[in-house]
C-alpha cells in the first residue's frame, strides 16, 4: 500500500486509523486528516481494486459545500438580517433547505481584496445517506442510491441558497463540491472521505473554523499525483466531547463581538465547534503548496450552525 502523507501526523498514527479490511493501492492523507465514526478517516482519498470497497464509502454521502457571491457589503450585514437568514433556514428543518446536524453551517465571508460578501453553505445528506448503508452487498443498487443521495444533497444546498436569496436577492454560484464520494477509474475506484475531487486548474474552498479564515484555492498540475483530491477543511484537533470541556473557558462574548451570530442561538449549542477544536488554516496550506495555490482569502464575519 502506497501512503502519501500530506498531513502533520506520523505515518504510523495514520495507518492505525485505517480499517483492517481495507486493501488499497494508494492512500492519500490530506492536511485535515482525523479519525471519526466513518470507516475511513476524514481527509483521505483511497484508490482500491478490492471488490467489496463499498463498505468504506458509506456515511454522509454527498455532503458538500456551495460558495456564493452576493451583492451585500459588510454594512448590509446587520444582526437583524442574519437572524432572518438563520431563522428562515431553521424553518426548513426536516425538508429541503435544512443545514442538518453535526458541523454543518452557513458563513458570511468578507474577502480581503473586495467589498462584496460571499456566502458558504456546508450541508450533508442527513437521513438520506442512511439508505445507502444497507446496500453495500448489492453493487448496482448501492451505486444508484449513492448517486441519488449525491443529487439530493446538492438539491438541499440549492434550497438553502434559494432561502437566502429570498432575503438578500440573487447570488452568483461560484462552486458546489461534494466531499464524500466515490469515482470509478481505469485503475480501480477512488473513495474520497472529507475530500473534494479537484483537477488541474479547478477551484475549491477550504474553511477553517467559525471565526477563522477561509481560502479559495486553485489546483496545480501536480494534483493528479494525490488522486486529484484536496481537503474540504482544516480538520478537528479534538473530539466533540473534548471540545465541550475546552469550551468551558472559551470567551463566547468576545466571539460575538468579532462576528455576527444569530441572537437566538445559545452559547451552549456552540461548544463542539469552538475555534480551538480545529486546525489553523495556514498550517494546513503550508503542507500542500505543490498541489494548490491560494487565489482569494476570506474572513468570517457571520456564522450560523445547524441549531
Amino acid at each position: 500500500m502506497k501512503i502519501t502523507n500530506l498531513s502533520a501526523e506520523p505515518e504510523g498514527v495514520l495507518r492505525s486509523w485505517l480499517p483492517p479490511a481495507l486493501c488499497a493501492d494508494h492512500v492519500v492523507f490530506l492536511p485535515d486528516a482525523c479519525p471519526g465514526k466513518s470507516p475511513l478517516p476524514t481527509g483521505t482519498a483511497v484508490l482500491t481494486r478490492q471488490e467489496d470497497w463499498r463498505q468504506f464509502a458509506v456515511s454522509d454521502c454527498g455532503c458538500g459545500m456551495r460558495l456564493l457571491k452576493s451583492t451585500l457589503t459588510l454594512s448590509d450585514l446587520t444582526g437583524q438580517l442574519w437572524d432572518e437568514i438563520a431563522g428562515a433556514i431553521r424553518r426548513n428543518r426536516g425538508g429541503l433547505g435544512d443545514l442538518g446536524g453535526g458541523n454543518h453551517f452557513i458563513d458570511a465571508l468578507l474577502p480581503y481584496d473586495e467589498e462584496q460578501l460571499f456566502l458558504l453553505i456546508h450541508t450533508g445528506s442527513r437521513a438520506e445517506s442512511g439508505t445507502v448503508d444497507g446496500l453495500v452487498d448489492c453493487p448496482g443498487a448501492f451505486d444508484r442510491e449513492f448517486r441519488r443521495v449525491i443529487a439530493w444533497a446538492e438539491a438541499n444546498r440549492a434550497a438553502v441558497q434559494e432561502t437566502v436569496e429570498s432575503l438578500v436577492g440573487p447570488t452568483q454560484l461560484i462552486l458546489d463540491l461534494p466531499h464524500n464520494t466515490f469515482e470509478p477509474t481505469t485503475d480501480g475506484t477512488v473513495i474520497r472521505k472529507g475530500a473534494v475531487r479537484l483537477g488541474p486548474g479547478e477551484f475549491a474552498i477550504i474553511p477553517s473554523h467559525m471565526s477563522g479564515d477561509a481560502s479559495l484555492v486553485k489546483a496545480t498540475s501536480l494534483i493528479e499525483e494525490v488522486l486529484s483530491s484536496m481537503s474540504h477543511g482544516t480538520g478537528r484537533t479534538m473530539s466533540r466531547s473534548d471540545a465541550k470541556v475546552a469550551a468551558r473557558s472559551f470567551d463566547f462574548a468576545g466571539l460575538r463581538e468579532r462576528l455576527v451570530l444569530p441572537s437566538f442561538v445559545q452559547d451552549s449549542s456552540l461548544t463542539t465547534e469552538v475555534p480551538m477544536a480545529y486546525r489553523d488554516l495556514d498550517d494546513c496550506l503550508a503542507l500542500v503548496p505543490a498541489y494548490i495555490e491560494e487565489v482569494k482569502r476570506f474572513a468570517v464575519c457571520a456564522y450560523a450552525g445547524h441549531r
